[in-house]
């Protein structure tokens, strides 16, 4: 049974004050009284992965009176009552107020209520002093055989308790005192209560025995990884290398997936449960999945939260991690590498991917300036196929007219860089609508841009793209932004690299494109016409399955689309930039 809840785990959790105050027996108990025999005792709780289902056993094992929690061999036994996975002990006379508690049963999962294939057994320790209810969950089963080492080793039962929880916790990077496990509840709702949901749900998550119908569960396999927890715990209250690389790998698929739930809060949730009726629940427990995977990413790999400030940021990482490779379909242990912010989350890269990051193609930086306005501009010269080209390195900015008064006394003002296609051609902006007559485009056409320049035509940025790899990215100014909603919304969520130092921004904010107005050299050509044949022919296409060559040359704007990274022929734009060529 999932309980809606509307509260999320902290990924900074509240640390609880706690105080013994009282005279300790050594290797025994907190309790000034030493270790103590109980009459008539009640004990209750609730044994939860998930809840174990209606009719789980549940065993609670009296310890001797000397208080090193060895068992007498004396067994009480109960069942869960309901789906809730509560239990009930009564009338119990015992040696010593320790006890040790074990459930096994199948579960209700936490994410949609669906039973396991599998039944599992959870184990807990506790003294039952002051208390009469005790749980057993992931917890109370992870520090199980910690406590039961440190108070064969002499520590107080408390300390131990408090230590060993602390360790448990410490190792999936929660920072949280939480004085017993056993008082944790799943469907409650205090920090150490949303901690255990978290990682219970975390846990299940890992491997295929979570997945319901399937037939081909083993079951041995997941108790086996359970209790590889609190065998592996037991020893120095650390997981090992080779526990934590699966789950830290785990927890990177998951942070990948659900990368969109980084910003989704209550009111958004709210909001797609008033359009979505049930996705309330689904919404919850994936922010849950994502907030409690990408603490533990953080925290194996060593690194702070990947934030927009942070975009292209990369760090080194010398821990073990699993990595699913989705080219082989195959699992990869990585014992180092790196890793770098897109601005949402880390991904992992190796270090060639990395230096090809900051890897400039061969160029020269220089300037020029127009003598019509005396405005300064970055260029770029490279060769390529033995042919040297200077480019502009920045939108031209010419104006081409100045602000005019309209009807009604409004000024239209022009935005500074952005042109018609027959202002940038310096023509009649009849021919918008019109086919232009032969002579009028020249090979190499001046248009708007300074003497001694030319507009940028087809072949030129065609052999631009093809000079960068044939990746418009690699043109991306680096400090170019856009914010977090339409990045995610266009799917943009990578680093930005301007490998040429060629500084392209988008032109349309709202769908994340450059327009570059240009020409096919000797080509007689309609910009566009109503009811006409459409001329868009594809310039290059760039994407994980089509790779199309440019084959002709007769379009008139270039679209540089930024949120799919592909460059297209298009019809002619009404707004677009100018980007001039050294003649």
């Amino acid at each position: 049974m999932f309980m809606r809840k509307s509260v999320f785990l902290s990924v900074s959790a509240l640390g609880i004050a706690l105080c013994a105050c009282s005279t300790q027996t050594a290797g025994t108990s907190e309790e000034s009284e030493g270790v103590v025999a109980l009459a008539g005792k009640e004990i209750k709780g609730a044994a939860q992965k998930g809840p174990l289902v209606t009719g789980s056993d549940v065993i609670l094992r009296e310890t001797t009176a000397e208080g090193n929690l060895e068992p007498t061999g004396r067994e009480f036994h109960t069942t869960t009552s309901n789906d809730k996975g509560e239990f009930h002990f009564g009338d119990l006379d015992l040696e010593s107020q320790y006890v040790l508690l074990s459930a096994e049963g199948q579960y209700s999962r936490e994410y949609d209520g669906s039973r396991s294939e599998c039944a599992m057994r959870l184990d807990a320790v506790t003294s039952l002093s002051n208390r009469i209810t005790a749980n057993i969950n992931i917890l109370t089963h992870f520090e199980y055989k910690r406590v039961l080492k440190l108070v064969g080793e002499g520590k107080p039962f408390a300390e131990a308790k408090k230590q060993a929880s602390r360790e448990v916790l410490g190792a999936f990077g929660v920072e949280l005192d939480v004085s017993a496990a056993e008082d944790l509840n799943i469907f409650n709702t205090s920090e150490g209560d949303r901690t255990l949901f978290n990682l219970s749900l975390f846990i299940d998550n890992q491997h295929d025995w979570n997945f319901p119908g399937v037939g081909t569960a083993d079951c041995q396999k997941l108790q086996d990884y359970l209790d590889g927890f609190a065998n592996d715990f037991a020893d120095d209250g650390e997981l090992a290398d080779s526990i934590m690389q699966v789950i830290a790998g785990g927890a990177y698929e998951v942070t990948r997936m659900y990368t969109h739930m980084e910003y989704v809060d209550e009111d958004d949730m709210w909001e797609k449960e008033a359009a979505d009726p049930g996705s309330y629940d689904h919404l919850v427990t994936m922010k849950k999945g994502y907030d409690f995977s990408k603490l533990v990413f953080l925290h194996h790999m060593g690194v702070e939260a990947c934030t927009e400030n942070r975009w292209g940021e990369y760090r080194a990482f010398n821990r073990p991690i699993n990595v699913y490779d989705y080219q082989d379909g195959e699992v990869h242990v990585l014992d180092s590498g790196y890793v770098l912010c897109d601005g949402y989350k880390w991904d992992i890269k190796t270090k060639g991917y990395i230096d090809s990051l900051t890897m400039m193609f061969e160029h020269e930086n220089g300037t020029m300036v127009d003598p019509r306005d005396g405005r300064e501009y970055k260029t770029i010269t490279f060769e390529y196929e033995g042919k040297r080209y200077e480019w502009m390195a920045e939108n031209l900015m010419y104006s081409v007219a100045p602000a005019t008064r309209q009807r009604g006394g409004r000024v239209n003002r022009r935005e500074p860089g952005v042109y018609s296609w027959a202002e940038a051609m310096r023509l009649n902006e009849g021919y918008m609508t019109r086919f232009v007559r032969e002579g009028l485009i020249d090979s190499l056409h001046q248009g708007i841009c300074p003497d001694g320049w030319h507009v940028a035509n087809s072949i030129e940025w065609k052999t631009l793209l093809d000079y960068v790899d044939k990746d418009p990215d690699n043109l991306l100014n680096e400090n170019w932004r856009t914010d977090r909603d339409k990045a995610l919304a266009k799917g943009l969520t990578g680093v930005f690299y301007n490998r040429l130092d060629f500084n392209l921004v988008p032109l349309d904010w709202d769908y994340l494109e450059a327009y570059f107005h240009t020409y096919a050299p000797k080509i007689s050509f309609q910009p566009t016409a109503a009811n006409a044949t459409r001329w868009n022919r594809v310039f290059y296409t760039r994407d994980e399955y089509v790779d199309y060559p440019l084959e002709k040359t007769d379009f008139v704007t270039i679209e540089i689309s930024i949120s799919w990274n592909y460059v297209s022929d298009t019809e002619v734009q009404p707004r677009g930039f100018v980007r001039c060529v050294r003649n």
